[in-house]
């Protein structure tokens, strides 16, 4: 049997990683060794809410608020519930959970911000998704609107390693009405990018991108056959290559 604690870190560790089938068990187990832990039974709601088992959620929360009637967590979620408010949960502390790893994770400022209306709607630990468009990435939310880009250089990198399989979580990590920084970590590095890492420490993130260096936000980053593009980018790459050594 593992430690309680153990089992805690593993429940948030797949919480943060959106493992939410992991999440459901590591939780139950917490539970079945441990007893009522309202933590782990609210950890268990929030997976199964994410999973679309939102029954089980509701039995979850509401065994909460038999233990603990005031339990704010519980509440809110229930109050979500009934009101078809589900969306993006705050599952992070900044403190603890906003750590750059060197070489691994790295917080950017993006440029070409959405209007006020949409950063309004965005909250710390709000996860958000890597759009490759044709000469940039566009970070969207859940519901593919643009947020801003990344800036020129890391665009460029990431675009590359992308595309030969590097996959990457991005999260909110501050807001305001005219700043959005974002927490962009590698969660997988594919076999064709073993010797690359995905953000050099002597890399920059504060490059501004001119106005007209960002295209239709409609046009497609494309991985085909068009040699130019490809040589283009590969050229990108080499220059940045060069930087690291």
């Amino acid at each position: 049997m593992q430690n309680q604690m153990l089992l805690r870190q593993e429940a948030i560790n797949a919480a943060k990683n959106s493992d939410w089938q992991k999440a459901i068990l590591i939780n139950q187990e917490i539970i079945q060794n441990y007893g009522n832990d309202l933590e782990a039974m609210n950890r268990l709601g929030l997976a199964f809410l994410k999973n679309k088992k939102e029954n089980e959620a509701k039995k979850v929360f509401k065994q909460v608020l038999e233990l603990d009637s005031s339990n704010i967590i519980a509440n809110k979620h229930l109050n979500k519930i009934k009101n078809k408010e589900i969306s993006a949960d705050i599952i992070f502390d900044r403190d603890n959970d906003f750590i750059e790893e060197p070489g691994k994770s790295k917080i950017v400022t993006l440029h070409r911000l959405a209007g006020k209306d949409q950063l309004q709607k965005l909250k710390v630990g709000q996860g958000c998704s890597l759009q490759l468009k044709n000469r940039y990435i566009s970070v969207v939310d859940e519901n593919n609107k643009h947020i801003g880009a990344l800036p020129e250089d890391i665009s460029f990198r990431l675009s590359k390693l992308i595309t030969n399989g590097n996959e990457y979580r991005c999260v909110i990590y501050k807001i305001n009405e005219k700043q959005c920084l974002v927490q962009i970590k590698e969660t997988l590095r594919s076999k064709k990018n073993e010797q690359f890492v995905s953000f050099p420490s002597k890399m920059q993130s504060n490059l501004v991108i001119p106005d007209d260096f960002v295209l239709e936000e409609d046009i497609p980053f494309e991985v085909t056959n068009d040699e130019e593009a490809e040589e283009d980018l590969e050229l990108a790459m080499e220059k940045i290559n060069k930087k690291d050594v």
